[in-house]
């Protein structure tokens, strides 16, 4: 090959190879981006965006009720591998609500697509409890609802498994 038809394909070797770098780059930043675990996005985040005027009045109704609830789990993992989950729902009065449904969507803030679903169990005196994989320990998000008849009951709880974070 002579030396001026080497140099007329220089710089589309060049742009090509630029082209290529960048392609590679960005998708080992897509890949990055997209495996990282502690990275996650609210499920139906757009349709809760739209239904916001519901849950705001839900929150409002919820909080007109006066009913309060305290988180307890067990500081260490059991031998299956879940920790006891107590929750004591007491209304404004400090009497404990009673013959309630509980469910409750808890995840880690290290890890917001580990996600547990769960039904508790009624207890004595206004407490709700079930065994979870609540594994990881550090600071959790409950999001806890509570039905009793007519009267329906959410509310968010920041909770810290297994001690310090």
């Amino acid at each position: 090959m002579t030396t001026t038809k080497r140099q007329s394909l220089r710089w589309p070797v060049a742009i090509v190879a630029i082209v290529a770098l960048h392609v590679t780059g960005m998708l080992a930043v897509v890949l990055f981006a997209t495996r990282d675990p502690s990275f996650a996005v609210e499920p139906n985040h757009y349709q809760k965006a739209l239904a916001w005027d519901a849950f705001s009045a839900r929150s409002r109704a919820s909080e007109a009720m006066g009913w309060q609830v305290r988180s307890r789990t067990e500081p260490t993992l059991g031998p299956s591998g879940t920790r006891a989950l107590d929750l004591a729902i007491a209304d404004r009065d400090g009497k404990p609500v009673t013959g309630a449904r509980v469910a409750v969507l808890a995840f880690p803030h290290a890890r917001g697509d580990e996600r547990i679903r769960m039904d508790l169990v009624e207890g004595e005196g206004g407490h709700y409890q079930a065994r979870a994989g609540m594994v990881r320990a550090g600071l959790w998000e409950l999001r806890v609802v509570a039905q009793r008849g007519g009267d329906s009951f959410s509310s968010t709880i920041l909770h810290t498994v297994g001690g310090s974070p």
